[in-house]
């Protein structure tokens, strides 16, 4: 039989809050592995909220941002991103609707920002570099507009 944990599950729910932000579904997993009760982690989970020490809504907007000043991905990868985080649906669009952007200019950019740094010039072929961005999830007008670009330099 495991000893019972010694900090309840708001104590240790607020430490992990301290450190960096959490969805409310990742929250509840880090309590549930650590063994508190369901009881437990829904009252600390209700206090967390009304205190406002946890915002899906705000967090997830914030971690949309940073995932779309880091230009890695594209915005069908940041959603499912934010999906696999625990964030809702209504969360994540309410997140894209905030933004105002350019939907085919930002993807158009991280796509050539991609090609330029996984591929040399002189030595990458059309198809491999189209085959990679369309499995990184990215709109094919932007592929197609980036490929133009890339290979005409």
């Amino acid at each position: 039989m495991k000893l019972q944990n010694k900090k309840t599950a708001l104590v240790y729910a607020v430490d992990l809050l301290s450190k960096r932000g959490y969805s409310t579904q990742q929250l509840i997993t880090k309590l549930k592995r650590k063994e508190y009760s369901a009881e437990e982690i829904q009252e600390a989970i209700e206090r967390l909220i009304n205190r406002h020490y946890l915002d899906d809504t705000d967090l997830c907007q914030r971690q949309y941002e940073a995932y779309l000043a880091e230009q890695r991905r594209s915005l069908k990868a940041i959603k499912y991103k934010l999906s696999e985080k625990g964030f809702s649906k209504e969360d994540i669009s309410l997140a894209e609707e905030n933004l105002d952007i350019d939907i085919l200019d930002f993807e158009y950019n991280v796509c050539l920002r991609l090609l330029y740094s996984h591929y040399n010039l002189n030595t990458a072929e059309k198809l491999k570099c189209q085959a990679y961005l369309y499995r990184k999830g990215f709109n094919s007008s932007a592929i197609r507009l980036a490929i133009e670009d890339f290979f005409q330099k």
